[in-house]
């Protein structure tokens, strides 16, 4: 069996074999190329499908023996247009003069740009752009990808275990559970219409929100745990002023025709990169097409520069809510809640107790999660010095929490008496310290020992502690 964790960083390599900076090629032409592997490169602001289509699965229904009966989800929002703040920047730069600047200097020879790319930069406008979508008024909104995305997850999970997902909705049988934002609402409701159909989606009954959700998001309600992660400023604005970072900008300004007297900074540079990464993110599942829509403003980078990109945002996560965190225990503990729910579905031997249990939340929790389990650690920590060696890195955000990731475990229970536990990421199975490393196989057992602490706290207070 091939796993998920072992496949992540072949990808990496096989993407890369050399993340300098040094393999970018100033002549390197968006428009006609068509593999377009920057489509996977997105940190959290990728397309699940765009995933899919390095890493197309399934989860294999012969994996195991014995039989499955309990199922565990804690997914993320589908594919969703930028927030106000950075939807606002894209809007100014997209009505700046630099797209008439690039002209002029395309016209007058001055950058290595290919005709077509300079063609789509030429003739871009807010409103031709996906139907003008990108509006203030729409931000943070779920897209209609994003939608499918989900419906199509669900569906896949429904073919793999009819036994546990029947396609008649019963209260009893299923949980729902989401935040208090638009966007995760509108993905559990998508995640259940893949189920049941828009008519038995519109019969679910979600578990009521809290004020204070430190359930599904115990990182806005722990102040105390953003004392712990002072290394994700440093780490990030370190390799923001870096020699690689720095490279990037030089390339990115020749390439543009742009010199020391008029060059765009990274903040300029960082925002194309988000024109070109929504863009593709928020239009891949209904474009109909293997590589995405089309953006423009992917034309200025090169494949090497989108691996720079990548790793600027795999810091800020690494950092933020993943093994870079300096006290473990405490983000280990923001998951109680989750750990608790997840332990008690598994441990149930009650036939009348619900079959699954589905939460919609954020790429900060799927990560926190992981790093309880323990999955994805690399032998080094990624840094500000280090991007050239991490090529082939575990920690690698485009890949574990893109848009509509999500982590599942699954309860089987076998003739012997005994019963497994298996953990899917992205309906890829996924090694688990403490498991079996052939098969994957957890024995509850296990993961019970491993997580006592959690089992009888209250995780109302315990989640947001060092104990």
């Amino acid at each position: 069996m091939k796993f998920f964790v072992a496949l992540l960083g072949v990808l990496a390599m096989a993407i890369s074999a050399d993340a300098g900076a040094s393999m970018h090629n100033p002549f390197f032409c968006y428009a006609t190329d068509t593999v377009r592997s920057m489509t996977n490169m997105g940190s959290v602001i990728t397309s699940y499908e765009a995933i899919r289509r390095f890493n197309f699965t399934t989860v294999n229904p012969y994996m195991s023996t014995c039989t499955p009966s309990r199922f565990w989800y804690l997914g993320r929002y589908g594919s969703r247009l930028p927030h106000a703040p950075t939807l606002q920047s894209m809007i100014d730069f997209a009505e700046s003069s630099i797209q008439d600047d690039i002209v002029r200097n395309y016209e007058a020879g001055r950058t290595t740009l290919c005709r077509q790319d300079f063609e789509m930069i030429r003739d871009f406008t807010l409103e031709s752009d996906f139907g003008g979508i990108f509006r203030i008024e729409n931000a943070g909104l779920l897209t209609e990808s994003g939608i499918f995305a989900l419906q199509n997850i669900s569906r896949r999970y429904q073919e793999v275990f009819p036994e546990i997902f029947p396609q008649t909705y019963e209260r009893s049988r299923f949980h729902f559970r989401h935040t208090g934002t638009p966007r995760t609402n509108v993905s559990i409701q998508a995640f259940a219409t893949g189920l049941f159909g828009e008519v038995g989606a519109e019969g679910i009954v979600h578990e009521p929100i809290p004020e204070q959700d430190w359930f599904l998001r115990p990182f806005d309600f722990c102040p105390d745990f953003w004392e712990e992660t002072a290394d994700w400023d440093r780490q990030t604005r370190a390799f923001e002023t870096g020699p690689e970072m720095l490279e990037l900008i030089e390339q990115v300004n020749r390439k543009l025709g742009f010199n020391s007297q008029n060059e765009l900074n990274f903040t300029q540079i960082l925002t194309m990169w988000n024109w070109c990464r929504f863009k593709i993110a928020a239009t891949f599942e209904a474009s109909n097409s293997e590589t995405g829509a089309h953006c423009p403003w992917c034309a200025p980078f090169s494949v090497a520069h989108h691996l720079l990109l990548e790793y600027y945002e795999d810091l800020s996560f690494f950092y933020a809510s993943g093994y870079g965190v300096r006290n473990q225990r405490m983000l280990e503990n923001l998951s109680c809640g989750l750990i608790q729910d997840l332990l008690n579905q598994m441990q149930s031997d009650n036939d009348g107790d619900t079959l699954a249990r589905i939460f919609v939340s954020y790429s900060e929790e799927i990560q926190g999660m992981l790093v309880a389990l323990g999955a994805f650690r690399d032998l080094w920590p990624i840094h500000q010095h280090n991007f050239a060696q991490q090529s082939g890195r575990h920690w690698l955000t485009s890949l574990i929490s893109p848009f509509s990731a999500n982590l599942a475990a699954v309860r089987y229970d076998c003739e012997d008496g005994d019963v497994d536990l298996r953990f899917f990421l992205n309906e890829r199975p996924i090694l688990v310290p403490g498991c079996d490393q052939q098969t994957g196989a957890c024995k509850l057992s296990t993961i019970v020992d491993r997580f006592q602490r959690f089992i009888s706290a209250d995780c109302s207070t315990f989640f947001c502690s060092t104990n």
